[in-house]
């Protein structure tokens, strides 16, 4: 580890931590800024049972900054991400922020990956005051309180559950919603979105039952949700272990719809469904992902066309994905803010610049609504379910308006 001046250390209390880690705190906001690059850093499950969503993350990011610096880079600086796997561990979470503030001294962060890796970084982040910028989260503890340097791309887990329940309950009459999640800071985010969003319509889950992040232990939660009956059930966890469930319900004999929100990864969720469980295709329609981004097949959106190009340019293997138009988005952001922020930047410059993203069209469709207490920059969800060739499709829910 590079020598770091004592003046340049603070003290972060974290529950999570032994005893209190380093976090580099310069009186130079430029820390991270070269007069050649910019240095930012990512802390994301590269490896595990995450893995397809934090390589797909950075791949749509990539696929961007790659274009940027190949055409001059911002300002006449390249960018340069350092990526660390956290494996979707929130204690290396942890350690890998610590690594990128005090060793690799990076101007910021980005594309962190899940909200129980996430969440451990939020006081470090303020008290480093070190801009964060693009989760591949929704959870409201990253959100609420307002805190000046962190910002969001993507819509909230609050506004996933308000439109999984909107479509359940509202359109399709399913009065008996059941709820299985993942027992950790991820699943409660998104339990507590559900519960408010029934609680508007004077309902509650039939059931809520849980399983063990990183397991496949699902069945004790199968048996309680088919026995209470439920209609529909929506999940919150990772492909694999939902998709088991999926399979399980069904050999129960029960048929409810299935639900679950954009951190699932379609695309991988998709293939564990029809390759792996091998769930029989008359049930795909019933099996809904909310999405927080266009279709990535979408010919109308220049941004989703750009994605696509750069994708099979940089990363000819992947093929288009939700997760990787996400931080695809979450890069195009950057690279805005960056561009505003002027030549001479430092962190504060960059944050002020990421407030005044209002009404910029991404080429999506939809505009940024940053704002001085407005940190989320989209708003809005989509609705996808599982088609017969195990890929998940955006479409309108019947006597919804266009």
């Amino acid at each position: 580890m590079r020598h770091l001046a004592p003046s340049f250390v603070l003290l972060a209390s974290l529950s999570a931590c032994s005893r209190a880690p380093r976090v580099a705190q310069h009186d130079d906001r430029s820390l991270g800024v070269g007069p050649k690059e910019i240095v930012i850093g990512s802390s994301a499950a590269l490896s595990g049972h995450a893995a397809f969503l934090g390589t797909q993350t950075l791949h749509g990011s990539l696929a961007k900054l790659r274009d940027v610096n190949e055409k001059g880079g911002v300002h006449g600086r390249t960018i340069r991400l350092v990526s660390l796997d956290d494996g979707y561990d929130p204690a290396r979470a942890v350690t890998n922020t610590q690594q990128l503030l005090v060793d690799d001294r990076v101007f910021a962060l980005f594309d962190y990956v899940g909200t129980p890796t996430s969440v451990k970084i939020i006081d470090l982040t303020e008290r480093a005051r070190v801009p964060a910028l693009g989760f591949f989260t929704g959870a409201e503890p990253l959100r609420t309180p307002h805190r000046r340097w962190m910002f969001h791309v993507r819509d909230s887990y609050y506004a996933e559950a308000e439109g999984a329940v909107a479509l359940l309950v509202d359109r399709l009459r399913l009065p008996r919603i059941g709820v299985l999640y993942q027992e950790d800071a991820f699943g409660q985010a998104v339990l507590a979105g559900l519960q408010l969003a029934l609680k508007r319509r004077g309902a509650s889950p039939v059931a809520v039952e849980t399983y063990a992040r990183g397991t496949m232990d699902v069945e004790k939660a199968r048996d309680a949700l088919v026995a209470a009956g439920a209609d529909a059930i929506c999940m919150v966890g990772t492909y694999a272990p939902l998709a088991k469930f999926v399979k399980l319900v069904h050999d129960k004999g029960a048929r409810p719809w299935f639900h679950t929100v954009s951190f699932v990864g379609s695309e991988a969720f998709g293939k564990e469904l029809a390759v792996t469980q091998k769930v029989a295709a008359a049930e795909h329609p019933k099996i809904v992902v909310t999405q927080v981004v266009p279709s990535p097949f979408a010919d109308d959106f220049p941004a989703v066309r750009e994605y696509r190009m750069l994708a099979k340019k940089y990363y000819p293997d992947d093929p288009p994905n939700y997760v990787a138009l996400e931080g695809y988005l979450n890069a195009s952001v950057l690279v805005r803010a960056l561009e505003a922020a002027g030549p001479n930047l430092d962190r504060d410059r960059f944050v002020d610049a990421l407030e005044h993203l209002s009404g910029v069209d991404l080429g999506i469709g939809k505009t940024l609504g940053y704002g001085p207490t407005q940190h989320a920059g989209l708003s809005g969800i989509y609705y996808s379910r599982l088609n017969e060739d195990g890929t998940f499709r955006l479409f309108l829910p019947e006597g919804a308006a266009k």
